[in-house]
């Protein structure tokens, strides 16, 4: 009988706590004094860990490549037990990962809008249509994709355009004049001339473009064809030569591209000219590794690929101290300076403000939206997405 009376009381009690479970309010999952964050939020962070989780999960196996250019795994990777190095390089589950990221990402939301009000920030109209762009933009690509996985526009708006924004405008705000990090004129100044490199580059192809008629397809196409072992030895003799000159300290860098633009009848440069950090240029790795190699004043000539793609490059590298002086004056410039110096330090500030914050965690929402469940509707969706497409 009193076994009788305990099973009842636990299935009372279970009915209870389903009950109470089906009717919490799951609209939400993070609050503090000022503002309330929709599930969708959670759900979007959720959404972007997992795929850098699944990427990083798939890139310790082999990988098999169709006709398509598309890959696959060759082995089945199980994303939730895999092993994944989060932001501080610590080694976690993906499922820790995804439930970690979805959760720092969320407070750092909460903390970024609690002081942009505290700031007295306001978004500008240029501001507001800079959300709306970027919303509807992105939108128009992935929206079908989010709905299906709980993710409203007004979610994603949120989570993305206006957190991006907000960030930014904070950022300004706290390493502009007169902010808390204040970066003074000397201190940008001396970080560029530290770590920024002034360099340029003059191509010339070691091959020509020849066009023909493609019977077949009633059109034209072009066609590429080498240069003489005559034409090539020509070419490099004349850009060792602008090279020597350029460490004789006879011609600058400009006075070689207007002579070698002369030389070549044209009326426009294809010279390239950067001051930046080199590990985070765009520019060819070989001439990358090539501007690493000279000392300031230096030119050198390589030559990348052969045959028919050779090009042949007049490396120079210049003295980025010459720039510095009109650093304060470029106002685009010295902001895209400011960010590399302060990005990591402004990221790291961030998060741990966020983890100080006094929120609120909505536990009946992340019991139901949970990483297990992410992923089956991500994989139902590529299914669908595969069907449709075959």
């Amino acid at each position: 009988m009193k076994i009788l009376k305990k099973a009842a009381a636990a299935a009372l009690a279970a009915g209870i706590l389903v009950a109470a479970t089906s009717c919490a309010d799951t609209s939400w999952s993070y609050k503090d004094d000022k503002n309330t964050l929709p599930i969708g939020t959670y759900i979007y962070y959720m959404s972007g860990a997992y795929s850098f989780a699944k990427q990083s999960a798939q890139s310790d196996v082999e990988v098999t490549t169709d006709a398509d250019g598309a890959t696959e795994a060759t082995e089945a990777v199980d994303v939730m037990t895999a092993k994944i190095k989060d932001n501080k390089d610590k080694e976690v589950t993906g499922k820790d990962y995804i439930l970690n990221t979805a959760s720092n990402s969320s407070k750092a939301l909460l903390f970024t809008l609690k002081k942009f009000d505290e700031l007295g920030l306001k978004l500008s109209d240029s501001d507001k249509t800079q959300i709306d762009t970027l919303t509807t933009q992105s939108w128009a690509y992935s929206g079908s994709t989010y709905e299906k996985l709980g993710i409203s526009k007004d979610s994603y708006k949120l989570a993305y355009a206006e957190f991006s924004t907000k960030y930014e405008a904070l950022f300004k705000k706290l390493y502009n004049k007169g902010g808390e990090f204040e970066v003074s004129a000397d201190e940008l100044k001396k970080y560029y001339t530290d770590n920024y490199v002034d360099y340029s580059y003059l191509p010339m192809n070691l091959y020509t473009t020849v066009e023909s008629s493609d019977q077949s397809a009633d059109s034209s196409a072009s066609t590429t064809k080498a240069l003489s072992d005559k034409e090539i030895k020509e070419a490099k003799e004349k850009f060792d030569g602008y090279a020597k000159d350029i460490n004789d300290g006879k011609k600058s860098f400009d006075e070689i591209d207007t002579e070698f633009m002369k030389d070549q009848k044209s009326a426009t440069s294809s010279a390239v000219t950067n001051q930046e950090l080199l590990d985070n240029s765009s520019a060819p790795a070989d001439i990358i590794n090539e501007v690493k190699k000279l000392k300031t004043g230096e030119a050198s000539v390589i030559t990348v690929g052969e045959g028919d793609t050779a090009v042949m490059y007049l490396v120079s590298k210049g003295d980025i101290k010459d720039s510095a002086d009109g650093l304060a004056k470029d106002e685009s410039k010295s902001y895209s300076v400011l960010t590399n110096m302060k990005k990591d330090e402004f990221e790291n500030y961030i998060n741990e403000q966020a983890e100080k914050m006094e929120v609120q965690e909505n536990s009946a929402a992340f019991n139901q939206y949970t990483p297990e469940e992410l992923e089956k509707k991500m994989n139902e969706i590529t299914s669908a997405n595969a069907s449709s497409n075959s």
